[in-house]
């Protein structure tokens, strides 16, 4: 398999899982990576031009700030040139929309986002097992996802792969109720813990409590079905030490769980394998897409749903709290 030329922006701002996971297939001679170090203007924008034609570049990760995904993207994107980004999602439903529209101006783009909760072994058997019928229809699902402090964008971030996970399991939802701490500010990603309830339109219940403040950091997903369960706890993630991932999952009877079984995992495979299957795409685009725009839409539609949902949701300056 021929090597891909990868242009790195906002390299020395990638979180600890992309950064091992490049680093891999560096190793491996999958890639060669080039780091650069540009902001979304119009010098930055001739440097990356430049860095194509220069270093022969092939495709693009996008990381850096959240705040400049959607510019690189518009820039990029109607170019056709293959791009990862790193985050699950971009800031504003407004950005997302420039991002499609910048992408359907191309006839076969390559756009992957890092959503990459999905894509590891537990979640991917859990999601075989779901689909494959033998539990019944989803009845409820409750997810947490919580770490010992945080950097800000908590939601944005680890809210993001969530609920992309409740998505994959039980989307779209039709019903959405939240509520966000107090102490934060006016802009959205400020938030420590965030709870919300969702429903689907044939009346699945879910639950998500995305928290900075869970000191024990915890990493669950627990499903109930019409005839059995399936329970997701822990994933591989070094930075976070959410625990071994490991799924639980049984059938039930008459008089309750029938033969449980525990599996475990001990890879740390979930940015790999998303860098992996974007390779695949880069080198043949006819490969079917692990995460697309449609996905961090709906995602993203709904994380603003749940903050729009909270009845004190306006300028800190207008709350009136007893």
């Amino acid at each position: 398999m021929s090597q891909i030329r990868m242009a790195v922006i906002g390299a020395d701002e990638l979180d600890p899982e992309h950064h091992i996971a490049l680093n891999r297939l560096t190793e491996t001679g999958r890639i060669a990576a080039y780091a650069l170090d540009a902001a979304p203007t119009a010098e930055g924008f001739a440097q990356l031009e430049n860095a194509i034609v220069r270093d022969r570049i092939e495709a693009l990760v996008i990381a850096g700030a959240r705040t400049e995904l959607a510019p690189w993207l518009t820039f990029a994107l109607p170019r056709g040139w293959p791009i990862y980004s790193t985050h699950p999602v971009p800031s504003t439903v407004e950005e997302m929309i420039d991002i499609r529209r910048a992408e359907q101006s191309v006839t076969r783009p390559v756009l992957e986002f890092g959503m990459t909760f999905r894509h590891h072994e537990s979640v991917v058997t859990a999601l075989n097992k779901a689909g494959s019928g033998e539990y019944g229809a989803l009845l409820s699902v409750r997810a947490i996802c919580g770490v010992a402090g945080s950097t800000g964008d908590i939601l944005f971030e680890f809210g993001a792969q969530m609920l992309d996970l409740l998505h994959a399991f039980a989307g779209p939802f039709q019903d959405i109720g939240g509520f966000a701490d107090l102490d934060r500010t006016e802009t959205p990603g400020s938030e420590t813990n965030v709870l919300a309830t969702l429903r689907t339109h044939a009346g699945t219940l879910a639950s998500l409590h995305v928290s900075a403040t869970q000191w024990r950091p915890t990493f669950r997903l627990e499903l109930g079905f019409e005839r059995g369960y399936l329970w997701l706890e822990g994933l591989n993630v070094d930075q976070n030490y959410f625990g071994q991932e490991t799924l639980i999952y049984a059938r039930t009877g008459g008089e309750g769980a029938q033969h449980e079984m525990v599996e475990r995992f001990d890879q740390s495979n979930g940015a790999l394998s998303a860098l992996q299957h974007f390779l695949d795409r880069v080198a043949n685009p006819a490969v079917a897409a692990a995460t697309n725009s449609q996905q961090a839409f709906d995602t993203l539609n709904t994380l603003h749903r749940i903050l729009a949902a909270d009845p004190i949701y306006a300028p800190i300056q207008e709350r009136h709290v007893s």
